[in-house]
């Protein structure tokens, strides 16, 4: 799999924090605005998601992870709030997410 730079990306190794890099970039190309936070537990609230994006009158909510990464239970609890609200959909991603990733961002 190529990156949007045209380099190879090996799934199952890639950071955490470049997968968030690359899925940030391309949000941000397809003209989404982007919230994040570098540790949620220290500036906000355990368990936010990675990524908060809006784009006319849309709101995404994305947790990444890694491909074995763990979704904590503070995160389940916080991502079941925020599916409550009628306007946002929370997605958990990963690298092998990327197609599906591509397709909410459209």
């Amino acid at each position: 799999m190529e990156n949007l730079f045209g380099k190879e990306i090996n799934r199952d190794v890639e950071l955490e924090a470049d997968f968030q890099d690359r899925v940030a970039t391309h949000a941000r190309l397809r003209g989404w605005k982007i919230y994040s936070v570098p540790d949620s537990r220290r500036v906000t609230l355990a368990g936010w998601p990675d990524l908060t994006m809006f784009r006319n009158g849309q709101l995404i909510f994305a947790e990444l992870k890694r491909e074995k990464g763990r979704v904590s239970p503070a995160q389940k609890i916080i991502m079941a709030e925020l599916a409550l609200i009628p306007c946002a959909k929370v997605y958990l991603w990963r690298p092998s997410n990327w197609d599906d990733i591509v397709l909410a961002l459209k």
